[in-house]
């Protein structure tokens, strides 16, 4: 899973040609020529295949070479688990309802911020299927595997993640319904939701062991342990929904295989977001600590921390008062506030991601090979947490999550 080259057989060239005519308006194109290979590595995504199909087509008397980026459901057990957890149909929301409104919303104020490549066409029949644009072909490219972000690469996302926040908190004010499917966190007591959370104890037992061979972890080793049992029932609650506080669309998965940068004289000029399957309506706390704590660079965020999340602030309130947000706009105290009341995400993040980040690429398993149980599944997630650029990533984390409270 994660790359094809063998498109669906439904996938044929008249398919593609009446999307095209849809969405250019014009019944004047013919696709004449087709093929396809694999749009993603090893290891850059997990729940879907990623196909990059290259079209020649002739529109309006011209012939056009274009590629576009097909993002189909795969089958067996990880089809099962995707589909009983409805991550198809939430991506789906977030690109035909959520984001043209955000968009919409923005352009009114003379915003013209782009988060995320345009979507062709959403299908549910004849298979769970999204169709993309191909953000290669416009010069945006991954970050590279097993590094983690700069400041530079770091402040173009919060800054998007900031208005995407803004905007999903208005679009909620004034269209709650939009927000529906979105309720519902990725821990949860639904049984449908069960098969991945397996995931999340099994990792906090692999460091749990690791870390208590280390002279001087010994306290950490056991509250690890301790989350080992706790980490679902708190996490289950961590998602609660609160009306209460601020709230917002979470993008869900924000780490650093989510986004592409494009890039001018070598640095960032623009990044966009990827990937909204595991969207949730909630504290934006989520987002950030999963992001701050799982994708940017530990020397920059240990000497940078204050300074990303007052930029996020600035403009998420900024764009709150451009949009004319009725409800209270949360304040840089409360933001950090949020971020300790939500710090689970946070240590779920350096014991669940990290290592995936950190991990060779060769050893990059499919999505049921993250949460095996079996043997197999135990030396896998012993392997990553003994890789050397993980085990120095977290050995100082550990420590700075002790002493913040994080793992109690």
């Amino acid at each position: 899973m994660g790359t094809g080259s063998i498109l669906p057989e439904w996938f044929t060239k008249e398919y593609i040609e009446n999307v095209l005519q849809n969405h250019y308006k014009t019944e004047e194109l013919a696709v004449k020529e087709m093929s396809a290979q694999p749009a993603t590595k090893r290891g850059d995504n997990y729940a879907s295949i990623m196909h990059r199909v290259s079209v020649e087509f002739v529109k309006n008397g011209k012939t056009v070479k274009d590629s576009f980026i097909l993002k189909v459901i795969p089958g067996g057990v990880a089809g099962e688990i995707l589909t009983k957890n409805k991550v198809f149909p939430r991506e789906m929301q977030v690109y035909n309802e959520i984001l043209p409104r955000i968009t919409a919303l923005l352009e009114d104020v003379n915003d013209f911020t782009k988060f995320s490549p345009d979507c062709y066409q959403t299908s549910t029949s004849p298979a769970m299927m999204l169709l993309f644009e191909d953000l290669k072909s416009h010069d945006y490219e991954i970050f590279d595997h097993g590094r983690l972000l700069n400041l530079d690469h770091s402040l173009p996302i919060l800054m998007k993640l900031a208005k995407f926040h803004a905007a999903s908190a208005v679009i909620y004010e004034q269209h709650p319904e939009f927000m529906d499917m979105f309720m519902e966190g990725q821990i949860s007591t639904n049984p449908d939701r069960q098969d991945f959370l397996g995931f999340f104890p099994a990792n906090m037992h692999s460091l749990a062991e690791e870390v208590a061979q280390w002279p001087g972890y010994e306290i950490i080793a056991g509250k690890l342990y301790g989350l080992v049992e706790t980490v679902i029932p708190k996490g289950i609650e961590l998602f609660k929904d609160d009306e209460d506080t601020f709230r917002v669309l979470n993008q869900g998965d924000l780490w650093v295989k989510n986004c592409m940068y494009k890039y001018r004289n070598f640095e960032p000029d623009d990044v966009l977001l990827l990937d909204y399957q595991l969207a949730h309506f909630g504290s934006p706390a989520v987002d950030l600590n999963y992001f701050l704590f799982g994708s940017v660079n530990e020397n920059v965020r240990k000497v940078h921390f204050k300074f990303m999340v007052r930029h996020y602030h600035c403009v998420l309130k900024e764009t709150l008062e451009r949009l004319k947000y009725k409800g209270r706009i949360p304040t840089l105290k409360d933001i950090h506030i949020e971020l300790i009341r939500k710090s689970l995400i946070a240590v779920i993040a350096a014991v669940c991601l990290a290592p995936i980040i950190f991990m060779d690429l060769d050893r990059c398993p499919e999505l049921e090979g993250l949460i095996d149980q079996t043997d197999n599944g135990v030396s896998f997630r012993r392997e990553n947490i003994q890789n050397p650029k993980y085990k120095t990533y977290i050995q100082k984390l550990l420590k700075e999550f002790e002493l913040s409270g994080f793992l109690d």
